[in-house]
């Protein structure tokens, strides 16, 4: 029966190897704790990584700078950026427990209220038509004669901006010097006019 413990001490080893590890997005090794507290207290998301074993905190609020060419460019709207025009850019990753649920979930008057309010807001602080793009179309269907969507241009917004499956949508918003802000999974429609009056202060 020596076989007994040692299965017992074998699969503790297995189990205790296999525990989650967590990570900031730098790479950078973050104990549980903190990872806990800073989804609970402030604007991050604990999101699976592509290892199994890893999961990743990730900031919701991320801004910096790009070239903004290549995205002006993908979307048709160079002539947006040569007026200098900032770029709108409201991002929907496929259906999800957020986007599918609750009171505006299929509120088609919400939908034009929303879409009405990002026209003006682009309008007043000098940006382009806001662009809707998607990664999975599934679940859009309830948006038609309201908003138009187009998939995500080579995947390049995906792969600079929202890399994680962030819940509900996103947006992202580029002036034409690159500068840009963005929030991560659903947000207020008012954080978009925020992020270009901040935007257009640089």
């Amino acid at each position: 029966m020596k076989f007994i413990p040692i299965l017992v001490f074998f699969l503790l080893s297995i189990s205790l190897s296999a525990q989650t590890k967590y990570r900031d997005e730098m790479g950078r090794s973050v104990s549980k704790d903190e990872f806990q507290n800073k989804i609970l207290n402030g604007p991050y998301f604990g999101v699976p990584s592509e290892d199994p074993e890893v999961m990743m905190l990730i900031y919701r609020m991320p801004f910096g700078k790009v070239e903004p060419e290549i995205f002006y460019e993908k979307l048709g709207k160079m002539q947006d950026l040569k007026e200098g025009k900032s770029l709108i850019v409201v991002y929907y990753p496929g259906k999800d427990e957020c986007n599918s649920t609750g009171d505006n979930a299929y509120d088609t008057r919400y939908f034009q209220k929303t879409h009405d309010y990002l026209l003006k807001t682009a309008a007043k602080r000098n940006a382009g038509e806001p662009a809707y793009i998607f990664k999975n179309s599934h679940g859009l269907e309830k948006y038609q004669g309201i908003i138009t969507w187009m998939p995500d241009p080579d995947g390049v917004f995906e792969n600079q901006f929202f890399k994680f499956p962030y819940p509900c949508r996103s947006f992202v918003v580029i002036h034409p010097t690159g500068e840009y802000r963005a929030i991560l999974g659903e947000f207020p429609n008012n954080q978009i006019d925020q992020a270009l009056k901040i935007l257009n202060k640089n």
